[in-house]
């Protein structure tokens, strides 16, 4: 599409990480220096068809199908149980940055594939993931109407496209619509569904992150649309019970989640992490239609709210003249992706590529072109 353009190198990249050492504070520096040597020193250069390994915890429920990484095997009905797994996917060193091609029947080299699947147990997950040799991890937890086939192959893409050396944690709750034609086209009731899914799934992440949390590592959360009416209440309830610092980056891609309340739980929400970012359109009709269905703002469509980085993605989200754009979904782009590599460096916002002040109220940044 047109606003993918412009072509990135990481070795552009690595250069604007050296000027930006040249004025850097000296948290900042440090942050820079480990990340780039682990880079270097751990991380597959990605420049190939490659293997990944995502590990996945869902409370889906099953069918009675044959196991598998399928929607035919983890459902979009909800379940008290978590289940652990691991998923190994095939991910095509010539896919599109941000595009999930997925057909059996074609080269290694241009679609992504599931190649295995290993269930886990509780103990042996988490055993994994505090064994990693890498001290930090990504949890991701993605939205509403992602059935777990996508969940899983959006959580390789981010891991490949941003060359994390570390684990990417997937969190699947039960999204997605029921199989067949009329239930696919009857957004509305899918919607409400998928949100009451939500609500009944705050306790069970709550446990989960908790969890995690107890292995030690540097944990950087990111979340996007539905997945925000799980996660953040979720981690509020643990910093209030905890009172500390819960995560390195936590970074929300255009929250479905009343605004109103979000301010009420910015303060502490900001204690919970290093720094809190949001990445917002005024432009996503996925919200414009959430504002709808539930009667309200929505963090993601952008307001400025006092401590956090309320990032404007509308310049690479809008269509041009009509055609074109990224959707809800600009938070697995090249742009946004971009962004969070540096993000994760813990680099201030005024100082990262693309990155320029607003003139507006509603935001405190805007992503340019």
């Amino acid at each position: 599409m047109w606003i993918f353009h412009f072509k990135f190198s990481y070795k552009l990249l690595y250069l604007f990480l050296l000027f930006v050492l040249s004025c850097a504070t000296t948290t900042e520096k440090e942050s820079i220096k480990s990340f780039v040597e682990e880079i270097n020193s751990k991380t597959l250069p990605y420049d190939t068809t490659t293997s990944i390994n995502i590990l996945f915890s869902t409370n889906r429920k099953l069918t009675n199908t044959q196991p598998a990484c399928s929607n035919n095997y983890f459902s979009v009905q909800y379940d008290f149980n978590t289940r652990y797994g691991i998923c190994e996917v095939n991910v095509p060193f010539l896919h599109d940055i941000g595009e999930l091609d997925y057909d059996l029947k074609k080269p290694k080299d241009v679609t992504f594939q599931f190649l295995s699947y290993t269930p886990l147990s509780s103990n042996d997950y988490f055993s994994k993931i505090a064994n990693d040799p890498y001290p930090e991890v990504i949890l991701f937890v993605h939205g509403f109407n992602v059935q777990f086939e996508e969940a899983v192959l959006r959580a390789a893409q981010i891991k490949y496209d941003l060359k994390f050396p570390g684990q990417v944690l997937l969190f699947t709750w039960p999204a997605g619509a029921e199989e067949g034609f009329v239930s696919g086209i009857l957004i509305n009731k899918t919607y409400r569904s998928n949100q009451e899914n939500a609500q009944k799934t705050i306790p069970i992440l709550k446990s989960y992150i908790n969890s995690l949390l107890g292995l030690g590592k540097k944990v950087h959360l990111v979340v996007h649309s539905m997945g925000h009416q799980i996660v953040l209440p979720a981690i509020h309830d643990l910093y209030l019970d905890q009172k500390k610092k819960l995560f390195a980056e936590i970074v929300l891609n255009a929250p479905d989640f009343e605004s109103v309340k979000f301010a009420q739980m910015a303060r502490d929400l900001k204690e919970a992490g290093n720094r809190v970012t949001v990445y917002c359109s005024p432009g996503d009709n996925a919200l414009v239609a959430s504002r709808q269905v539930n009667n309200n703002s929505r963090v993601g469509s952008c307001e400025l709210i006092r401590g956090v980085d309320m990032i404007n993605v509308n310049p690479v989200d809008a269509p041009f003249l009509g055609v074109g754009g990224l959707g809800h979904g600009y938070y697995s782009s090249r742009p946004v992706l971009t962004d969070l590599y540096q993000v994760i460096l813990g680099i201030e916002a005024s100082k990262r590529l693309f990155i320029r002040k607003s003139t507006q109220n509603t935001e405190n940044y805007v992503l340019r072109r």
